[in-house]
């Protein structure tokens, strides 16, 4: 069996490190020159991820062939039919903005997440939330719990969630499975950041002008929603993606037919769309995804050696453990359904084994996969599309690192409670 060796797997992973670096670091150095040159070095490191690619393997043009028209084409429709769609429905809420409005959004969504999937409540419920927020000052750790809860964690109770859970699905999960064995570890991830959002929420209210809003001016109905047919065309849209049996063309000209829908009638009612967030990050995915495909290319094809290491590993700690940790840090800069599928393999890709014998080994890859996607804003698509459409509405957003640094501080610490919960 063919194996890549060590420069063979510096030469394809770099571009990605890369990438990540001057994500992470040049809007903190240099944020002039990172503005001026972020197109600049987005094209260098595709052409050295292609190049290199081509170089060490022939099957480079036919697997990122498939990356574009398999995956990011789909991927894209699917995120702007969505953002298009929710771009048409208004959900006005008449709530003072308090600290338990918000906790009880947020914690409502989370399950709203399981139900049409974590982009789908993304994109419907991030507006309608920075509406309620608007009065507020201060508003950063608003939208980063809401990449954690509504982003992230709440696709962990059904296969509509997230991706990695709909892959175990068809792989034979059964689609209760979740709720079943992944319900307390969506508990213990909900309550605590919950918590910690209650205590940051009251120290940043102490000062916010929000406290001076009269009464008078939240009468009316509390919860408005506007743009009956675009729910319609969101709620369709959410069947569609789901139903299996549809091929990649036809969903993707069922999704683009209600994309034009309601543009149509968006343009009747003179309500316009802006398009500048998807925008960013479009060309932003466009690049992980062709720098990405040499990286999984390259664990796939070293898979057996993976797993030896893991074999080895399982002297030393528990196997449910390992697989949890190393689907973590995937998940956090790799696409996580193919994580998921990956390790899912790893473990023996028996579905009706992992369910029952091997019960810790699969919530272990499902939990990482689905919640460890929060630890960066590129671990799932939802958090950097979040991140643009709050920053288009002035929230001021944390970095590239600025934001694993909450992450790290709030979802590691519930996360290695977890993995020992698993174990």
């Amino acid at each position: 069996m063919h194996f890549l060796n060590t420069f063979q797997v510096i030469a394809l992973s770099s571009p990605l490190a890369l990438l990540l670096l001057s994500m992470a670091l040049l809007p903190l150095i240099s944020p002039k020159f990172w503005h001026k040159y972020e197109t600049a070095i987005f094209i260098f490191v595709t052409l050295t991820s292609l190049i290199s690619f081509s170089l060490i393997s022939d099957k480079s043009v036919k697997i990122l062939k498939n990356v574009v028209v398999d995956d990011y084409i789909p991927f894209i429709i699917t995120l702007f039919t969505l953002y298009v769609l929710s771009s048409g429905i208004h959900i006005k809420v008449r709530y003072r903005p308090s600290t338990m409005a918000n906790i009880t959004f947020l914690g409502i969504g989370s399950i709203f997440s399981s139900l049409i999937g974590t982009t789908g409540a993304s994109m419907l419920l991030l507006r309608p939330f920075l509406e309620m927020n608007k009065v507020r000052t201060k508003k950063t750790h608003l939208a980063i719990f809401f990449i954690f809860l509504i982003s992230n964690i709440g696709g962990l109770l059904t296969p509509l969630g997230d991706p990695p859970l709909l892959i175990g699905y068809l792989r034979g999960v059964h689609f209760l499975w979740e709720i079943e064995h992944l319900f307390i570890y969506w508990l213990v991830f909900l309550i605590p950041c919950l918590i910690i959002l209650y205590v940051i929420d009251r120290g940043v209210l102490k000062d916010d002008p929000l406290l001076h809003i009269r009464k008078e001016e939240l009468i009316g109905r509390r919860i408005e929603i506007r743009g009956s047919l675009n729910v319609c065309l969101i709620t369709s849209t959410v069947i569609i993606l789901f139903i299996d049996s549809i091929g990649i063309i036809t969903r993707s000209i069922l999704l683009i037919s209600m994309c034009m829908i309601s543009i149509i009638c968006g343009k009747r009612a003179n309500s316009k769309i802006d398009l500048l967030p998807f925008r960013e990050v479009a060309v932003t995915f466009m690049v992980i995804f062709i720098v990405i495909a040499p990286v999984l290319f390259t664990l796939e094809t070293n898979s057996t050696l993976i797993h030896e290491q893991i074999d080895w590993w399982k002297q030393h700690f528990a196997e449910s453990t390992i697989y949890y940790s190393m689907c973590a840090l995937a998940s956090s800069f790799l696409d996580n359904a193919p994580s998921y599928l990956l390790f899912f393999n790893m473990a023996g890709g028996n579905a009706a084994e992992l369910m029952t014998s091997s019960a810790n080994i699969l919530e272990a890859i499902s939990v990482s996969s689905v919640v460890m996607g929060s630890m960066t804003y590129i671990g799932n698509a939802p958090n950097m599309m979040v991140k643009s459409i709050a920053q288009n509405n002035g929230v001021r957003m944390p970095s590239f690192l600025g934001y694993m640094g909450w992450a790290a501080a709030i979802i590691i610490p519930i996360s290695i409670i977890v993995n020992m919960m698993i174990g």
